[in-house]
């Protein structure tokens, strides 16, 4: 991979992040991916299982699977929707808002350390250009070349 691409340093950002989470992550019983459903589901609760999928850009089968070993875990109950039998909502339980309150804690704190010696507009510009990166992948996604 060409050392000057942007999305290398993505990969290395995230790599990092990552290892630095994984050991307290493991101690409270919460897998890898989990941490983004966790916080999805913190922010909405109630949530079906295909909007969880839609806000991740998953499938809704690999959600299921991830929701049922969370609920195994004792992380989230689900509850038939009262007024369409067909749908189940996605609660948090007491330990599942927990991980929640350990997990947005951990984010502000991986944030702080990630963004030492940034100014404010710094900040604020990188924030507007990963918006604007996330922008475009969406719309080639959906079919816009023209990006």
């Amino acid at each position: 991979m060409n050392e000057d691409y942007v999305f290398k340093r993505f990969l290395i950002v995230q790599r990092l992040h990552f290892h630095l989470v994984h050991e307290q992550l493991e101690d409270l019983g919460i897998h890898p991916g989990q941490p983004p459903m966790l916080m999805i589901i913190g922010k909405n609760e109630g949530i079906t299982q295909n909007q969880i999928a839609e806000k991740l850009n998953l499938r809704p089968a690999t959600v299921a699977i991830m929701l049922r070993r969370m609920e195994k875990a004792g992380l989230i109950e689900r509850q038939q929707d009262a007024n369409d039998r067909r749908l189940q909502r996605v609660f948090l339980t007491k330990k599942g808002k927990g991980s929640h309150k350990f997990l947005q804690e951990q984010m502000q704190e991986i944030e702080k350390i990630a963004m030492q010696g940034f100014s404010e507009d710094e900040k604020n510009q990188l924030k507007q250009f990963l918006d604007r990166m996330i922008v475009n992948l969406k719309k080639h996604l959906r079919g816009d070349r023209s990006v």
